[in-house]
């Protein structure tokens, strides 16, 4: 029991570190919902095309910061699957009596499988380029949380007695991670065949070395309470893992093209190599069957009955578990039609669904209009992955030599059906 304990605060640990998402956010990327990979300069290429990094117009040099240098401001993103402003002020602060008709409307916009949480944070401690080399440093925190729709139920509806309590759709996959990124991009003359029809092209790597700090994850939970008179019963069966400190790594590889003067292409390959082996600390396995019959008049006294109610415990140490770091491909492409209007396209598409990933392919549409040299306005949209739809908008300051950006993005929907939202600002000198 002291090892279930210890699994719940350390993803309780990890939800609250620092951290980022494995498409490295910044102003530009929330403003354009994603439609970034052309547009990624200097060390905001690692996670998004390194090949960019070999193209003309990559900065000579190029320092990102937040507040100050090395004190960042954190990129934000909060969302799930189900609540929303719209669900709020129409279902619960109505200030009318629920009965059961609105209480089952609200319970259907529940999914089946449970509301899913997906929080993400990043911050970036050190970014830079110099010529074609970028660097990064930062931590992030990648996967996700889901409670049943059987807990919602219990909250609008209450329990009947003898009637169980099913909470088997429970999930938690979590690991927090801090990421060292180098990346080098080329360009190549001269390339058989393609050289006819592009003005230039470039290619790229990026190694990311990782030092895991935590994770935790469910393999599989059975689990229901049952509710008496004057008692409850708490049954059910777990397995799981955890890990205290870990070494890793990633590699993204890309090509970029210019094509002409108006258009230009990419395609990257992120984590096309990307793992985690835990241990360095302490990893485990843990496998539990636990049955609680708790007295009312024992309630009070709940760790040392939780304690007692163990029927098995197989939790041992292991050398060593391994988790993954999500593979991804982005395709992306940019048309200038006017000297101050750009239009930019992405498809992005994961390869796994663990740790907060989708098959589920991602479009991102976006546009950018330059009504003076300095300022740009900047709008996106996207519809599929994780967020089903995605809608953002940024702006600052662009000078020759100093940048002020910031950008805001909602997910899961528009205004006040939105269940989600991303919020950046940053500040970059170039040279």
């Amino acid at each position: 029991m002291k090892k279930i304990k210890y699994i719940v605060v350390w993803a309780l640990l990890v939800i609250v570190s620092q951290g980022y998402s494995q498409l490295y956010m910044n102003p530009r990327s929330i403003s354009f919902a994603d439609a970034y990979a052309t547009q990624a300069r200097g060390g905001d290429v690692i996670g998004w095309n390194p090949a960019n990094l070999g193209l003309n117009d990559n900065p000579k040099f190029q320092f990102n910061f937040g507040i100050i240098p090395i004190v960042p401001f954190p990129a934000l993103q909060i969302s799930n699957n189900t609540i929303s402003t719209h669900l709020l002020n129409n279902h619960i602060f109505t200030g009318d009596y629920l009965d059961d008709d609105a209480k089952e409307e609200l319970l259907s916009h529940f999914p089946d499988g449970g509301l899913n949480f997906n929080p993400l944070v990043q911050m970036r401690f050190l970014n830079f380029s110099v010529n074609s080399w970028a660097f990064t440093l930062g931590a992030e925190v990648t996967g996700k949380v889901v409670a049943p729709k059987s807990l919602f139920r219990l909250a609008l509806f209450g329990n009947e007695f003898e009637e169980p309590i099913d909470l088997s759709d429970t999930d938690l996959d979590l690991q927090s991670v801090v990421t060292l990124g180098i990346a080098h991009g080329w360009q190549i003359d001269n390339v058989p065949y393609l050289s006819n029809y592009v003005d230039k092209f470039s290619v790229g790597i990026a190694v990311k070395l990782l030092a895991g700090a935590g994770y935790s994850g469910f393999d599989d939970l059975t689990a229901n309470v049952t509710t008496y008179k004057d008692r409850v019963i708490l049954e059910g069966d777990l397995k799981g893992e955890y890990g205290m400190g870990g070494a890793g790594l990633a590699i993204d590889v890309g090509a970029a093209t210019v094509i002409n003067e108006k258009m230009t292409a990419n395609l990257a390959l992120n984590n096309v190599v990307g793992f985690l082996n835990w241990g360095i600390g302490e990893a485990g396995k843990a496998e539990y069957s636990f049955y609680a019959d708790i007295p009312s008049s024992d309630f009070g006294d709940i760790d040392s009955i939780m304690d007692e109610s163990l029927k098995k415990d197989t939790t041992y140490t292991v050398s060593g578990i391994r988790t993954n770091y999500p593979a991804y491909m982005i395709i992306g492409f940019e048309y200038r039609v006017l000297q101050n209007l750009r239009l930019f396209v992405n498809y992005r598409q994961s390869f796994s669904n663990d740790m907060a990933s989708t098959t589920t392919p991602a479009f991102s549409f976006a546009a950018e209009f330059l009504p003076a040299n300095w300022l740009p306005i900047r709008l996106g949209i996207g519809v599929g992955g994780n967020d089903k739809i995605k809608w953002g908008v940024g702006s600052g300051m662009t000078f020759s030599r100093y940048r002020l950006e910031w950008g805001f993005a909602q997910t899961g929907g528009f205004f006040n059906h939105g269940k989600g939202l991303a919020f950046c600002l940053d500040q970059s000198l170039v040279f």
